[in-house]
């Protein structure tokens, strides 16, 4: 209901999907006061040119004070687009993480949702061009022009075979040639399919008996008109091509029938997420063990609004979120199921699906435009009641959240770090369940010591699940120590001579193995023997890295690559040694040392497709692999029935990265990779390779001693003030010159300096002090209680827009990054 009659002057504040610090005033013109709503998409002109649709986040009646305001020039939507809980939501994340509104629309909304302007060139039809010279490359313009009617800068610069056009777009218009105007276009393409039914004559017994007669001699024709009378009798038309492939009929004879207008053809919009698994007939039968933890977690919502579930790997954790979501579903509520990565998860969403069929939506980033908008429609519409999504699930417009499920709720991909807004999922999610009332459930093997700590403090509710489901006996660890290994020279190259053995007695017993290392590529480091020159990125400050299928080096970071070096350009000498090991070279050595093996790599390169990974993951679970050697995204809750040994290579890798989380982190990888071994009815191994090999998180991970583990970690956090004792903001300045950004980290550290002294560390160099060009300073702020977060933070953001008005430092990007 508007509260404005209709001759108010009225303004709206608006949300632009733009980096700017506030939101801009428009007027409404009088005649769209009653159809002006918050959360609806208005057409509004910001600069000279550009059309943007913006959202509308306030309706008053107050003119701005410091400029004309203009006038909205449509209003888009009839019903709001994002909810006032939305954007609600969105007003937090741009206050807490210190970003802009409009950089959380532009992470939130679905593309096709974000419409702008695009630049359009027309003949002016006033100008005799017969009296106008053009040259060679503006004449095509105007004859392309004369059939289009008009062009896009994009569809000028394709048909001159040119990067840009603006010279000639720039002459034409002198000319008097051509007009240019702004033109705001809608990106969603409905999914159209053509449908055939009778036409309107022959929808009559009469008509129909006539249409058998003349058609008595052809026998085809004669055909496609029963079939069609079998299944389409109340004339509503039916998929045309599904309608020839599934009776066999002759589409030369739908055709002829269709010109002699028997039949019509007409398009139907339909939905490009269709559910087409199986029947929904499986039944979630608990555990007495997990019917406890799903009865406390149940009595812990009536006090508290999240509960943390600690629950072993295999211990079915799934069964009881299935449980809890059954039991939202029977109130009508809708459930966010976060995943930390949705496209490595195929078994668990075949899984929720098996149990929940058509009211299951899932989200990723390998769904295009078209598709991620009717999944927002779908949500907003609560035709979905299950969304299992990663991070940006939490954008979605919920109409009844009832649930929210973070599972694997330690994993670092919830945290968003490029770009803005550089937000974390899983805090995100609890204040979201605060907004829309919706309880929030985090779920781990490994969680994370913020989330325990919190749990432990009473700030939430606890439950655990201590024994693998069916009783399924813990996997045997065995630590290898590789100096002692290379010393005896028992090793071949990075197999040590135990793990090699076990891996050729699991394939012999008909079982599987996998093999864990956090790098991919063949070699991370290409050396000269003689002087220790190595290729390193023209752009950033890293080694390339050897890829031997494509046979080049290639850089990480940006992607430059080149050809392998085969003289060291600083000394001349022709030999070049390789140095470590990645995936690649993992899968080609194992392959000599057994090749009768079959050996699948599961990577970033052999992922990139949209099937890849579920077609890798299939293949293991048909045994149609015998070794599968990949990164990290073999910890994300897979379940093997004859995976029996796990492999951990090079476990002092993760332990010795500059990071204050990297024990955290180790202790979380190695458990989680280990729990994929001896998942059914046999125990499983798991061999892990290190240098250290008495080092505590390994000594922790062979006990499965969590706690152990946590209790010391937690004390040493508390003595340096990390978190969860401690809040972190990082500030990262960039530019392309390594002196300009080594004075702009001196001088913003000099103006935060004065209030928050001892807290700011820095600044100082990164571990990777060159990305893409840019060189990097960073600086670092703990906040600890009871220091006022807001007032530290309001301070950080006047102090950056005073460095930003420095005429040497406009050029400088600045990133502040909370809770890093």
């Amino acid at each position: 209901m508007n509260l404005f009659n209709d001759y108010t002057s009225l303004y709206v504040k608006v949300l632009l999907p733009l980096s700017l610090p506030q939101e801009y005033t428009y007027r409404i013109p009088q005649e769209f006061n009653e159809e002006v709503a918050l959360g609806k998409r208005v057409m509004v002109q910001f600069g000279k040119k550009r059309i943007y649709a913006a959202i509308v986040v306030e309706i008053d009646n107050k003119p701005p004070e410091k400029y004309q305001a203009k006038y909205i020039l449509a209003v888009l939507d009839d019903m709001p687009i994002v909810t006032e809980q939305q954007l609600e939501f969105w007003a937090w994340i741009s206050r807490y993480y210190l970003c802009n509104w409009g950089e959380v629309m532009q992470a939130a909304l679905p593309n096709a949702l974000k419409l702008q302007s695009e630049t359009l060139v027309e003949l002016n039809l006033d100008t005799d061009l017969s009296h106008i010279e053009l040259d060679s490359t503006e004449l095509p313009i105007v004859e392309q022009l004369k059939v289009a009617g008009s062009l896009t800068l994009d569809q000028v610069s394709s048909l001159l075979k040119s990067k840009s056009s603006y010279k000639q777009i720039h002459s034409l218009y002198e000319k008097g040639v051509i007009h240019i105007r702004e033109d705001l276009h809608e990106r969603y393409k409905p999914k159209l399919k053509r449908h055939v039914r009778f036409a309107e004559a022959f929808q009559s017994k009469s008509a129909m008996a006539e249409l058998f007669d003349n058609l008595a001699n052809k026998v085809q024709q004669l055909n496609v008109v029963m079939q069609l009378m079998s299944v389409d009798p109340l004339f509503e038309g039916v998929d045309k091509l599904n309608f020839i492939s599934e009776h066999g009929l002759s589409p030369s004879s739908v055709r002829t029938l269709t010109k002699n207008e028997v039949l019509e053809e007409f398009q139907v919009v339909v939905d490009r997420i269709v559910y087409e698994g199986e029947e929904v007939t499986k039944e979630n039968q608990l555990t007495d063990e997990q019917l406890d933890v799903y009865n406390a977690i149940t009595t812990w919502y009536k006090e508290k609004e999240v509960v943390l579930l600690h629950g072993v790997t295999s211990s079915g954790k799934t069964h009881v979120y299935i449980k809890l979501i059954e039991d939202h579903l029977a109130k009508g509520e809708q459930v966010l199921y976060l995943l930390p990565e949705i496209s490595l998860t195929t078994q668990l969403i075949k899984r929720i699906q098996t149990y929940f069929g058509d009211k299951v939506l899932v989200n990723h980033s390998k769904f295009n435009d078209n598709e991620r908008l009717e999944i927002w429609q779908k949500i907003k519409d609560n035709d979905a009641q299950v969304l299992l999504a990663p991070r940006s699930g939490i954008f979605m417009p919920f109409d009844n959240l009832g649930l929210i499920i973070v599972d694997e709720e330690h994993e670092n991909t919830y945290k968003q770090s490029e770009p803005s807004p550089r937000y974390q999922a899983r805090d995100c999610s609890i204040v979201l369940g605060q907004i829309t009332g919706a309880k929030v459930l985090l779920g781990s093997a490994t969680p994370s010591v913020e989330s325990m700590q919190n749990a432990k403090s009473g700030k939430y509710g606890f439950v655990g699940l201590s024994n693998r489901f069916s009783n399924v006996t813990p996997p045997q660890f065995e630590v290898v120590d590789m100096r002692d290994e290379k010393k005896k020279k028992k090793n071949k190259g990075i197999f040590s001579s135990v793990l090699l053995d076990a891996v050729k007695h699991a394939i012999g017993a008909g079982e599987q193995v996998i093999l864990f290392l956090n790098r991919k590529g063949y070699v991370p480091i290409t050396e000269c023997n003689e002087c220790s020159w190595s290729p390193r990125c023209i752009q950033c400050d890293i080694t390339l890295t050897y890829y031997r299928k494509e046979n080049r080096l290639r850089c990480h970071f940006c992607g430059y690559n080149i050809a392998p070096i085969s003289q060291c350009p600083a000394c001349g000498n022709t030999a070049m040694k390789m140095l470590g090991y990645g995936t690649e070279r993992i899968e080609s050595e194992l392959q000599q040392f057994i090749p009768d093996a079959r050996i699948q790599r599961l990577d970033y390169e052999t992922t990139r497709t949209k099937s890849a990974f579920e077609n890798i993951i299939t293949g293991f679970e048909k045994k149609e692999i015998d070794v599968l050697v990949g990164t990290q995204m073999l910890t994300k809750g897979l379940d093997f029935e004859a995976l029996s040994l796990v492999g951990i290579l090079d476990a002092d890798h993760a332990l010795n990265f500059p990071d204050y989380r990297a024990f955290e982190r180790s202790f979380q990888l190695f458990t989680q990779v280990g729990g994929r071994a001896g998942r059914r009815n046999k125990q499983g191994k798991v061999i892990i390779q290190a240098n250290q090999p008495d080092h505590f998180v390994i000594q922790q991970v062979v006990e499965g001693s969590y706690d152990a583990f946590f209790d010391k970690e937690v004390t040493d956090r508390e003595k340096f003030n990390y978190p969860p004792f401690g809040r972190l903001i990082k500030i990262t300045v960039k530019h392309k010159d390594y002196l300009v950004t080594e004075k702009a980290g001196d001088m913003l550290a000099y103006l935060l300096r004065p209030q928050l002294g001892a807290m700011m560390l820095g600044p100082e160099e990164p571990y990777v002090t060159k990305i893409r060009g840019l060189f990097i300073r960073q600086l670092l702020i703990k906040v600890v209680p009871p220091m006022p977060l807001k007032g530290i933070k309001k301070h950080i953001q006047e102090k950056v827009l005073q460095f930003k008005q420095t005429k040497e430092y406009r050029q400088v990007r600045v990133i502040v990054d909370v809770d890093p």
